[in-house]
């Protein structure tokens, strides 16, 4: 039987997404950063809070073993940009007009009430079609750092934007290959439509048939 694995970030508690994880799904192997990918993991989460690039850092050799290997994939923040940059992308940069929802300590930004349509779901991308939903919903947003598609790789697709600066918000691998990355805090379900939580029993599901 295979099994979803999951990374995170340098210096980040694997539980915050974990426990997420294996409510969805049976066991979870959890994964050091600079760890190998093991023979039985049939699908690799990538997670974190922080910027990657920041510290200069690779992506996990794990992750990109998974890329290499067409095993379902899931970036979600940090790990967004952790797989966009194992494909050939730029790390994140600084939005100077960047929007976050509810005061953060540390963070820059104006200040939005969720419920205002301002990410576009790219119809006929997998995340939309995971999701159920095209166009126009509500999010938190990019965050303060992002990409854009002068830092997107060129193999991926932007599966959603963020609609006033253009900020990528989900990118995907065309075609059969199940490679997804997301900005959205999927940890938080409350703070995203209705639906999202598709992403990641999708990935689940597909790990185990792996």
């Amino acid at each position: 039987m295979k099994f979803p694995a999951l990374i995170t970030a340098h210096g980040e508690d694997s539980d915050v997404f974990g426990h997420v994880l294996r409510a969805v799904g049976p066991e979870v192997r959890m994964l050091a950063p600079d760890a190998t990918l093991p023979p039985d993991v049939g699908g690799l989460l990538v997670f974190g809070e922080s910027v990657f690039g920041a510290m200069g850092e690779s992506p996990p050799p794990a992750l990109l073993a998974a890329v290499e290997a067409d095993i379902p994939v899931l970036g979600v923040g940090w790990g967004m940009h952790a797989l966009n940059v194992a494909l050939g992308g730029k790390p994140p940069v600084r939005m100077a007009d960047s929007i976050t929802v509810g005061q953060r300590p540390g963070r820059r930004g104006r200040i939005i009430e969720l419920g205002k349509m301002r990410t576009f779901l790219t119809l006929g991308g997998k995340v939309a079609a995971t999701i159920g939903a095209g166009g126009p919903v509500a999010t938190p947003g990019p965050g303060e750092f992002a990409i854009r598609e002068a830092e997107k790789a060129s193999v991926l697709m932007a599966s959603a934007y963020d609609i006033e600066t253009g900020a990528i918000e989900a990118i995907e691998m065309p075609g059969y290959h199940w490679i997804i990355g997301v900005a959205w805090p999927l940890h938080h379900l409350d703070l995203l439509p209705a639906r999202f939580d598709n992403i990641l029993a999708s990935f689940v599901e597909r790990s185990i048939d792996a």
